[in-house]
């Protein structure tokens, strides 16, 4: 099982006089959480970490904003879910298959002006839901 810092807001959580971790379907969520608010490009070794959902604000908001949010909501999250098959294929044993990135279910999208919203639903390999909801605003 793999597992990483835990964040709330931003910020590394404290649980007693050390880091809290995050691991099975939390680690997941807080992952897609923070593939989809990062900016794309920002980390160079990492050049398809992020996405451009902070893009789509202030633009010209027509019919087929709604897929093309989609539509990047898919593409981060395939590329998380391919870094994950190439681990997997590599290393299998440190997973658990809570954490893993099965199929996405639902991609809900709020857009106006100033905030992009996305509330996103996947299964994941043991079958279970997993969901986050993000929004990014100017």
């Amino acid at each position: 099982m793999t597992f990483s810092l835990a964040l709330a807001n931003g910020d590394l959580v404290q649980q007693g006089s050390s880091l809290a971790i995050v691991s099975g379907i939390d680690k997941l969520e807080q992952d897609m959480s923070l593939w989809l608010t990062e900016r794309l490009g920002v980390d160079r070794f990492h050049p398809r970490y992020g996405s451009v959902l902070p893009n789509f604000i202030g633009g010209v908001i027509d019919l087929t904003t709604q897929s093309r949010v989609q539509g990047e909501v898919d593409r981060v999250l395939g590329n998380y879910q391919a870094i994950q098959n190439l681990a997997l294929q590599n290393n299998p044993q440190i997973f658990s298959f809570e954490e893993l990135l099965n199929a996405l279910t639902a991609v809900d999208v709020g857009i106006t002006y100033d905030t992009v919203s996305v509330a996103v639903s996947v299964t994941t390999g043991s079958g279970a839901t997993a969901t986050t909801s993000t929004s990014t605003s100017v």
